[in-house]
């Protein structure tokens, strides 16, 4: 596994050296975002779940991610009660509006391979409602723009995200037993093996170390809520949580300890907000942060 970690860390490294160098721009991502989010990564939750054993006692995979989402996020803005609507509304947004798509399912499935995919996808379903959902209203809200919560924006952009879409209706299909022949599994094997490699380079084409001293204390306090509740909800989880599927809590743990999902950039846009370095510089440092986090976790635990 460490290992694999190396070709992880060195995937990134290479994704931020060849924008480095100008052989890409950082314009370029959004080519590379594309590809994974609607391609390469649906490819990998057909392949994975299409044979695979559901259970729907995983449902409280995504009910326990709305439920932290929420309360975690009612805790940033009372922390940061005493800054402007401004701050308040980013670090509200910014609280568990996690990076799965782009950041988890790539370390999920190597550390995971046989079983990650379908608890992490359980996870994204609630994780798409927390960050489509109450993050689009916590900056509506605290934002100066004036703009209401508009259920239809919610309801489009959770129908047009591909790979959650794709969850759902491979959940279905799997539990009404309907499944893809070999031949259609094959060609998607072939596109989903591409999943990995073109999500950490992506990664790595986004990374950005400018730091905006302005923004840098807000940022430190930030970071330390964004791990402490993390760390604090999943302690709570392996010894409270009355499931036996331990599988279940680890999913839970890992994922409360994920970076910042790169949604809330077009949010703090939409919302005029003016710490979008604020937003960027997090942003970078989670994804740093969360590495580390869990390549130490998978060397200890797994």
């Amino acid at each position: 596994m460490t290992q694999q970690f190396i070709i992880i860390i060195l995937l990134i490294a290479l994704g931020y050296a060849l924008k480095r160098i100008n052989y890409f721009k950082a314009n370029d991502s959004q080519v590379f975002a594309t590809l994974v989010l609607n391609v390469t990564l649906p490819s990998l939750v057909i392949v994975n779940l299409n044979e695979a054993d559901l259970d729907l006692s995983l449902s409280i995979l995504p009910i326990m991610m709305i439920l932290y989402g929420v309360v975690t996020k009612l805790i940033m803005i009372w922390f940061f009660m005493k800054y402007d609507n401004q701050i308040r509304g980013t670090t509200g947004m910014m609280m568990a509006s996690l990076n799965i798509g782009l950041f988890a399912y790539p370390l999920v499935e190597a550390i995971w391979p046989n079983t990650g995919m379908i608890y992490f996808g359980m996870v994204d379903i609630g994780g798409a409602i927390i960050m489509f959902g109450v993050t689009y209203f916590v900056g509506s809200y605290f934002s100066s723009s004036g703009d209401s919560f508009d259920f239809k924006y919610l309801a489009k952009n959770l129908l047009k995200s591909v790979p959650l879409m794709t969850y759902i209706i491979m959940f279905i299909l799997n539990m009404l037993n309907i499944h893809f022949p070999d031949p259609v599994i094959d060609f998607f094997s072939v596109l989903s093996s591409a999943n990995m490699p073109l999500s950490m380079i992506l990664i790595g084409l986004m990374l950005n170390f400018s730091i905006d001293k302005r923004f840098l204390p807000i940022a430190m306090k930030y970071l330390l809520l964004h791990y402490g509740l993390g760390v604090i909800a999943g302690l709570l989880v392996y010894f409270f949580l009355p499931i036996d599927d331990q599988m279940v809590k680890t999913t839970l743990q890992v994922a409360w300890l994920l970076p910042v999902g790169v949604a809330i950039i077009p949010y703090a846009i939409q919302f005029k907000y003016k710490t979008l370095p604020l937003v960027g510089m997090v942003t970078n440092l989670t994804i740093v942060i969360s590495i580390i986090i869990l390549y130490i976790y998978q060397a200890l635990f797994v």
